[in-house]
């Protein structure tokens, strides 16, 4: 068997913390993250770290902010959560539902209990659309672009940057431009 590079020690040594971790978060988060997945998220991020270690008396702090961090980025951008204002977090217990649990009143799903969306007004609406485009086509290339991709299509910063080949940063201060223009173009 031959021998162990310095990171694959490193993973051997600092998995409980990983584990630890991990953990931590699926008892903090209980109906956000399973268990299976923080360990997943976590076990990954400490083989990821351990590679880029140059100093080994400082690597369990470093391995540590690199495992949180990649905890916390996995609950904000796949969990969907709930923010209460800090003087309401100890009056409600807020939990995820699905919209197809059956509701215990009516006897039918939460999703029966929506209003359907107007469809008389769907003239006006797609007149407003075209309005709304006339208007972005007005702007600079890079804000409408921007614009176009977050705010029309959905898409993330993150998507939106790589799509167009600049930073997320940049993205979204197009984006923020393009608002504002379209504000001015609104109100006056």
């Amino acid at each position: 068997m031959r021998p162990l590079s310095q990171r694959d020690q490193l993973v051997h040594q600092y998995l409980s913390l990983a584990g630890a971790l991990a953990y931590q978060y699926h008892r903090r988060y209980a109906n956000l993250i399973e268990a299976d997945e923080a360990r997943s998220v976590a076990q990954l991020e400490l083989v990821r770290a351990c590679g880029r270690i140059k100093d080994h008396s400082t690597a369990a702090a470093y391995l540590k902010r690199c495992i949180q961090g990649a905890l916390a980025h996995w609950l904000r951008d796949r969990a969907l959560m709930v923010r209460l204002p800090k003087n309401a977090r100890g009056e409600a217990h807020w939990t995820h539902q699905s919209l197809d649990q059956v509701h215990p009143e009516s006897g039918s799903s939460w999703l029966d209990g929506l209003a359907s969306p107007d469809n008389t007004s769907a003239e006006t609406a797609e007149a407003r659309d075209l309005g709304l485009e006339a208007m972005v086509d007005q702007l600079p290339t890079a804000q409408a672009a921007a614009l176009r991709l977050t705010v029309m299509e959905g898409l993330g910063l993150r998507a939106a940057g790589r799509r167009l080949g600049i930073s997320p940063m940049t993205v979204l201060r197009a984006q923020k431009k393009a608002l504002a223009t379209l504000r001015e173009q609104v109100s006056a």
